[in-house]
């Protein structure tokens, strides 16, 4: 999910949520298993995409999204783009001979998935009447990343199981938000937190002439194997926050939950994510794929737009009464964009 928070331009501890990340309830309407793939003992696999044209030839509403995988699978990320975006046949295919990035897969369609790290089965699923439009005639499309740490060469496919209903039973289409920080500089053999807070008011003002006003559904948290601490929160001008999630989980648990009533901003104008992490390692960790560490989350909101924010530039501030190394990373680029 590294890039989800460019994707989206263009996931314990919890009060009022209910967790639907596991094995759950779905009435699978469609189902695909996608082919194996092969990863030898300590063998990484990466630039590779899966692809699953879907022939609807009417607009889907998805309320409910299974995955399921054989292992290996360190996470991936999915989403619905026209048809005829990335053409070739469906299956296993090079990212790069077709052009393939998260950012041009979200604004040619939009998200539909992204895989907690490691997590063998998840369920994502939404309120009732909350639902992702999948336009007509789309296909599902993802990059993956599979790690093999175990002592036998894998033959692993991820398969999905989609629940849908009728249009007359849709109350809300949710649209997605997401914020990746990138500056991460961890400490080695210490705990750290880092923390990033972008105001979105000035995003809503400017692009829809209305307050940050918006109802958030649906979380995603991703991070490593370093990381155990994830907490999302509003915040007002004045810096008082209010907590929309917030986690102490292990890495290949479901790292996602059902905002269960969905949970107001009240008119906060900003967000704000935090992440933290043991480093028992004796060497500094950054933002990076395999034996680095990430900060992304993704959410599922009711606003008018689609938002994705990166980091600026972080400031280490010490330890704190605990002895844990906190750290404060500027809000660097917001993209908006409004939905017709």
């Amino acid at each position: 999910m590294h890039a989800v928070a460019a994707i989206v331009m263009l996931g314990i501890v919890i009060a009022g949520c209910s967790d639907e990340t596991a094995s759950g309830d779905i009435v699978p309407t469609m189902s695909h298993s996608f082919e194996a793939l092969s990863v030898g003992v300590g063998a990484e696999v990466s630039g590779v995409c899966q692809s699953w044209t879907l022939g609807n030839e009417t607009p889907l509403y998805v309320s409910k999204v299974r995955q399921r995988n054989d292992g290996a699978w360190h996470h991936s990320n999915w989403f619905f783009v026209p048809e005829d975006t990335y053409p070739g046949p469906d299956g296993t295919w090079d990212c790069d001979e077709r052009g393939f990035h998260d950012v041009s897969a979200a604004l040619e369609g939009g998200v539909f998935f992204a895989q907690s790290t490691q997590a063998l089965e998840e369920l994502q699923a939404f309120q009732e009447g909350a639902v992702l439009e999948i336009p007509p005639r789309h296909k599902i499309v993802g990059g993956v990343h599979l790690v093999n740490i175990s002592a036998a060469a894998l033959d692993t496919a991820l398969h999905f199981d989609i629940e849908t209903i009728d249009e007359e039973d849709v109350k809300v289409r949710l649209r997605p938000i997401s914020f990746t920080n990138t500056a991460l500089d961890i400490e080695p053999q210490a705990e750290s937190r880092f923390g990033m807070t972008c105001n979105l008011g000035e995003q809503f003002e400017s692009t829809l002439g209305v307050p940050a006003d918006y109802n958030v559904y649906y979380v995603l948290a991703h991070y490593h194997e370093w990381g155990h601490y994830f907490r999302l929160s509003f915040v007002e001008d004045d810096g008082a926050d209010r907590t929309i999630f917030e986690l102490r989980n292990s890495v290949g648990e479901p790292l996602g939950i059902t905002i269960d009533p969905p949970i107001s901003s009240q008119g906060a104008p900003k967000l704000r994510v935090e992440c933290g992490y043991i480093n028992d390692t004796d060497g500094r960790l950054h933002y990076g794929l395999g034996g680095q560490e990430m900060c992304v989350f993704l959410a599922y909101t009711d606003a008018d737009l689609i938002i994705g924010a990166t980091s600026g530039v972080n400031e280490a501030l010490g330890q704190n009464s605990d002895g844990i190394f906190m750290n404060e990373t500027s809000c660097g680029t917001i993209l908006a964009a409004p939905v017709d």
